[in-house]
Order: C-alpha cells, then sequence, then structure tokens
C-alpha cells in the first residue's frame, strides 16, 4: 500500500486560470482531508509552451507511518 499519494490538476492557461486552480487545489485538499490524508507538499508550475497551468499535490494516506 502506497503511504503517499500525487494528486494532479491541469488547467488551460487563460484568463483567471490561477484562480481557478488555486480554487480547485483547495477543494481538493478540504476533501481529503476530511477522508484522513494529511498535506506534505503543493506545487503550481506553468508550462508556457504547453499552455497549461498545473497544481502538483503530495498528500500522506491515512494510518500510514
Amino acid at each position: 500500500m502506497k503511504a503517499v499519494e500525487i494528486f494532479m490538476i491541469r488547467k488551460s492557461f487563460g484568463r483567471n486560470s490561477s484562480e481557478k486552480i488555486r480554487a480547485e487545489a483547495e477543494a481538493l485538499v478540504n476533501e481529503k482531508h476530511y477522508q484522513g490524508y494529511r498535506v506534505i507538499n503543493i506545487d503550481f508550475d506553468v508550462a508556457d509552451n504547453a499552455g497549461y497551468i498545473y497544481a502538483f499535490i503530495t498528500m500522506k494516506r491515512p494510518n500510514t507511518y
């Protein structure tokens, strides 16, 4: 069983995309937190050549050491 999970969110880069991906990442973190997950790291990255903005969320699974 994996102790850590990495979630990825991808949005097209455009008007207010950073705010939209931030809100979606926050919703995912809140949802997983209530399931017992703990946040390890959250990283946002922009792929200029592809036109996307990414959120990588690393979380520790419940009941793992």
